[in-house]
Order: C-alpha cells, then sequence, then structure tokens
C-alpha cells in the first residue's frame, strides 16, 4: 500500500499541470503558442510530430508542473503525511528542476509516438489500436518515470509498478477529462 501512495504523490504535480493543459486548449488560452513544434516540417512528405506537439503545451506544462511541484513541495514540508511518503529530494533539487522534468520531460517522452504515427498515417489525437491506445498512455508516464530515477528515490519496484499504476491513473483521468468536455477522445 505504501508503494501506491508514494507513487500518487509523485504524480500529483503532473497529473494537475495535464489537467490544467487541457483546460487552456479547450478554452484556447495562450493561442500565440500554438504552434506546432516541429514548424510544420515534414519528413517523406509526412509531418513530423503533427500539430497538436506545440510551443503552448510545451510552456503550459513546464510552467505548470513547476507551480504544482512548488505545491508539493509545501506540502510536504508542513504535513508529516505528505513528507512520509515523498520521494524527491528538495534537500539536493529545486521546486524548479523537478518541475521543469515533470513538464518538459511529459511532453518530450510523446514525440516519439507522435512521430511514429504520423509514419503511419494515424491523424493527430486518434490511435488505429488497442497497442496505440497503450502506447499512448504509456509514452509520458515511461519517459517521466525513468527521467526522475537518478534524481529521486525511486527504486526498480517503484519503476514497475509505477509503468503500470501510473499507465491506469491516466486511462481513468483521461476518461474523466472526456465526460468533462476537456477531451476530444476517451483515451
Amino acid at each position: 500500500m505504501r508503494i501506491f501512495l508514494e507513487l500518487l504523490l509523485f504524480a500529483l504535480p503532473v497529473i494537475f499541470a495535464a489537467i490544467f493543459h487541457m483546460v487552456v486548449v479547450k478554452f484556447n488560452a495562450f493561442s500565440f503558442l500554438n504552434y506546432p513544434l516541429d514548424h510544420n516540417m515534414q519528413w517523406q512528405q509526412k509531418p513530423i510530430f503533427g500539430k497538436n506537439k506545440t510551443y503552448r503545451g510545451l510552456f503550459v506544462m513546464i510552467v505548470f508542473s513547476i507551480f504544482f511541484t512548488y505545491i508539493y513541495k509545501v506540502l510536504i514540508d508542513n504535513f508529516l503525511v505528505f513528507s512520509t511518503y515523498n520521494l524527491l529530494d528538495f534537500q539536493r533539487y529545486s521546486f524548479l528542476f523537478y518541475g521543469f522534468i515533470y513538464g518538459a520531460g511529459y511532453i518530450i517522452a510523446e514525440l516519439p509516438n507522435s512521430f511514429i504515427k504520423r509514419r503511419i498515417g494515424t491523424k493527430e489525437g486518434k490511435s488505429t489500436s488497442i497497442i496505440m491506445v497503450l502506447f499512448d498512455q504509456l509514452d509520458s508516464v515511461i519517459g517521466i518515470t525513468l527521467l526522475f530515477i537518478p534524481f529521486s528515490g525511486f527504486t526498480m519496484k517503484h519503476f514497475f509498478i509505477g509503468i503500470l499504476f501510473f499507465g491506469l491513473l491516466h486511462i481513468i483521468i483521461n476518461y474523466l477529462l472526456f465526460l468533462a468536455g476537456l477531451r476530444k477522445e476517451r483515451f
């Protein structure tokens, strides 16, 4: 049970950042940053990443991840229940560092998947098979988890259980965002 509480607490900053990102997209906030990371360039007559991977997403995920990592730090500094399950080492690394890893890691980890989907002709925001749905849910999970291993209390047990736990959590949150009208697709 302890490991699930550690993993859940660890995931909160990026979960809240991703939710806020969906709100930003829904209401087209920061529209001046809504420009593709691939600058609309193509490779083999197909977009590199597609129109959904934007500077707005990168900016929003980094800024909100930093904000929610700061809130996370305040909670663990002031409440024993949170500090007991904390995996981050705020003595060595700042909330800015961790927040940046959450936000940038989330977006960067999605890019290989987007690249592959553009190669096989999958439209942005869509998945064509159960394998693609699973990979869509796990790309950012795996990326962030790998990035945090050297800078946190993550063990290999955290990593492997985390992949399953975060993957399931990601699917549940995406479905709730779909029900709330913040996502077009269920998963």
